[in-house]
């Protein structure tokens, strides 16, 4: 039976001041996982990663050879035209590692000679190199470069990856227990939320900002919205910014009898919540 998943009432509100990158191409099914893709226009891969989002997925994670080949042959030169593509994978943290958007660290790369330098501390954002061979780049190489540069005198555009209904998960018990109020740096009046729907996460933090959450293989939060990691500590989560949350101890199946109406949200709800990628702010 389809549980639903109560949690507090979501107030989250986002500035909209943003540019959003628009749909190119698709869906398109690749044969070799079941996935659907996306070819979105040239835009940051922060305003990328937001629309991925919006329509349920996140930019192109890719684990094997196969995957790139097919991304690479599919996308490339989709209507005739070369295209640098943004794929899911960027820096994060303050030892600035480098993490797919689902938390998953890189076990398949293809990086172009002398890839990734990260060039004044600032590339934290992957790219695949177009038929052109942008800076002498082999085609279909990797490359890091800043959120907002050029290559070939317009931005990347975004490769959006959902998974097919067969792959989806629900929440597992580890996800469902995070699900409720917490308090930033402890502070009773510093409320913050993590909210859930039947398979994602969504972090609110106390400025009502709101960012999905996936639950890494090793156990911690990862937020590709804000490149931000979460290790748990039982009642704490100890973000890798250098700030932590505290939580007071939420019956999951009875939030609604904690003082607070619960609601269930909706994904469209949560995403629509969530707004594009921003650098995670200093509460």
């Amino acid at each position: 039976m389809k549980t639903s998943i109560l949690c507090f009432a979501l107030v989250a509100s986002l500035a909209s001041s943003h540019v959003d990158a628009a749909i190119l191409a698709g869906p398109i099914s690749n044969p070799i996982n079941g996935h659907d893709y996306y070819l979105l226009s040239s835009e940051t891969w922060t305003a990328s990663e937001a629309e991925a989002e919006r329509l349920g997925g996140t930019l192109a994670v890719i684990r094997n050879a196969a995957e790139q080949d097919w991304l690479f042959s599919r996308f490339a030169d989709f209507g005739g035209t070369n295209r640098n593509l943004w794929i899911g994978l960027s820096r994060s943290g303050p030892n600035r590692m480098l993490v797919w958007v689902t938390g998953e660290k890189p076990n398949y790369e293809l990086w172009a000679g002398g890839q990734p330098d990260d060039g004044a501390g600032v590339e934290s954002f992957v790219f695949m190199a177009s038929k052109n061979r942008p800076w002498g780049f082999a085609a279909g190489r990797w490359g890091d470069i800043a959120n907002n540069q050029l290559v070939e005198w317009r931005l990347p555009n975004g490769v959006v990856e959902v998974p097919g209904k067969s792959h989806e998960k629900s929440l597992s018990s580890k996800e469902k227990a995070l699900v409720g109020k917490w308090y930033y740096a402890g502070k009773e009046e510093n409320t913050c939320r993590i909210a859930g729907t039947e398979n994602e996460l969504f972090v609110i933090n106390e400025s009502n900002l709101a960012g999905r959450a996936v639950l890494t293989p090793d156990g911690n939060l990862y937020i590709s919205a804000w490149r931000l990691r979460g290790e748990i500590l039982k009642d704490k989560i100890l973000w890798s910014n250098g700030t932590w949350w505290s939580r007071e101890a939420d019956d999951y199946e009875n939030a609604a009898g904690k003082g607070t109406a619960a609601v269930v949200i909706k994904p469209e709800d949560l995403r629509k919540a969530a707004g594009p990628p921003v650098d995670y702010p200093q509460f």
